[in-house]
């Protein structure tokens, strides 16, 4: 079993397509069937690593690798895939906030240059310059927040180390536009639509993640001075998700759609958070990685429509059971994991966030109700439109082997995952 990770790897890196299935077959089923609960380790007074990094690490590996095998363009962005793996690694393995909000940054710069110098339209520049105001401007008050903690902060000892602190804002304001969290969330459209298929899988993937996990990281720190405040940040959140749902229904362009989609479910996130007790920090960690998984397959096979069809409006290419009759059981399977149904693990995620909510307030089960009832409306709005009515046309078009890899690989941790809970426990 221990040269099974190493062979794999050589595999991918060298890009023989005839070791794809083998290899990621391989580092999914260690990663599935081998994994055990592991507690609290140090390594030094730089990493440590706990069951929070272990299943946020393994879904960047699964996610990358996936990226690599579905990618018709990987030779131009291949550097820029491997630095971002590399930086999210030692992100979840930093134990001292300093160097953790250095690797926190630093991988906005290949996330950059893989939405504004690998592209196509001249309106990547402005989703670029979107991103870094966004993301630059609210991680200064994390610096000097970090600054001002004493003794010199980390992960472990955070609780008993920032009692001199009383604006806890200036610790979370970084991590809610990372997420994003409605009304700091602009870039993230823009960010996905301008991207190509690689940036927005990494996006939906891991880096939407990051705000998360830095959440959760600081929740010891925000648990005593932040409770006047979380039930702001968790209405805004809930709203906000309510709205972007609203806006689903309106959108024609489907990567713009899928992005909107994506702020909603980081805002149940993000209010499971705020609640600050077990069964929240859990389902929102169930949560982003289903979101993760079904939202990097809805823009592979978004990708793959637009590289036949150049357009990636939904009335253009109604009737797609017909010229891709073999996609259309994957974009049915998708589209109700992205509304959360049986046996998807989306749905264990969204019941421990009701369950986790509902403890707080009882009132808040009237914009989960319309948040609920708006994802689905979309989402059934986006497969009759797309899949059924007449075709455009009927040449009947049939998509490579690769991509049906690669969406198996995405649907199967979907549904085993969710007989295999104590993943993640922590």
């Amino acid at each position: 079993m221990k040269m099974i990770l190493p062979s794999a790897l050589m595999s991918v890196l060298f890009f023989n397509y005839s070791n794809y299935l083998i290899t990621i077959s391989l580092i999914f089923l260690f990663i599935l069937f081998k994994f055990n609960y592991y507690p609290l380790m140090i390594f030094n007074k730089f990493l440590f690593i706990d069951p929070i990094s272990t299943i946020l690490i393994l879904l960047s590996v699964m996610s990358i690798l996936l990226i690599i095998v579905s990618s018709y363009t990987i030779k131009n962005s291949f550097l820029m895939i491997s630095s971002i793996l590399f930086i999210l690694i030692l992100t979840f393995l930093s134990i001292n906030m300093f160097s953790f909000y250095i690797l926190f940054e630093l991988v906005l710069i290949p996330t950059l240059f893989l939405v504004t110098k690998i592209g196509y339209q001249p309106e990547r520049l402005q989703a670029g310059i979107y991103l870094m105001i966004y993301t630059i401007l609210a991680s200064l008050p994390l610096l000097l927040g970090i600054m001002f903690l004493k003794p010199a902060p980390n992960f472990i000892f955070l609780s008993t180390s920032c009692s001199q602190i009383n604006i806890m804002i200036i610790f979370i304001l970084a991590f809610l536009v990372k997420m994003p969290m409605f009304l700091f969330h602009l870039w993230l459209p823009k960010a996905h639509v301008e991207a190509l298929v690689e940036g927005s899988m990494i996006l939906a993937a891991v880096l939407l993640k990051l705000g998360g996990y830095g959440l959760i990281r600081f929740s010891p720190l925000l648990y005593s001075k932040f409770i006047p405040l979380n039930y702001w940040v968790m209405s805004i959140s809930l709203v906000g998700a309510t709205i972007t749902s609203m806006n689903c229904i309106r959108q024609k362009d489907l990567k713009s759609l899928i992005a909107y989609s994506s702020v909603a479910h980081m805002g149940l996130v993000l209010a499971s958070i705020m609640t600050f007790n077990y069964i929240g920090m859990l389902g929102a960690i169930i949560m982003m990685i289903a979101h993760g998984l079904s939202s990097s397959a809805l823009f592979l096979m978004v990708n793959m429509i637009y590289s036949k069809h150049h357009t990636r409006n939904i009335m253009s290419f109604k009737g797609l059971w017909a010229s891709f009759p073999n996609i259309t059981f994957w974009w049915f399977i998708f589209i109700a994991a992205n509304i959360s149904a049986p046996p998807s693990i989306n749905l264990l995620g969204e019941i421990f966030i009701l369950i986790s909510v509902l403890n707080l307030n009882l009132l808040i089960l009237i914009p989960f109700i319309f948040i609920s009832l708006m994802s689905s409306i979309f989402s059934i709005i986006l497969f009759l439109n797309s899949i059924h009515n007449q075709p455009n046309s009927d040449i009947s078009q049939n998509s490579p082997n690769k991509l049906y890899l690669t969406l198996i690989l995405h649907f199967l941790p979907l549904i085993l995952l969710s007989i295999k809970l104590e993943m993640f426990m922590f």
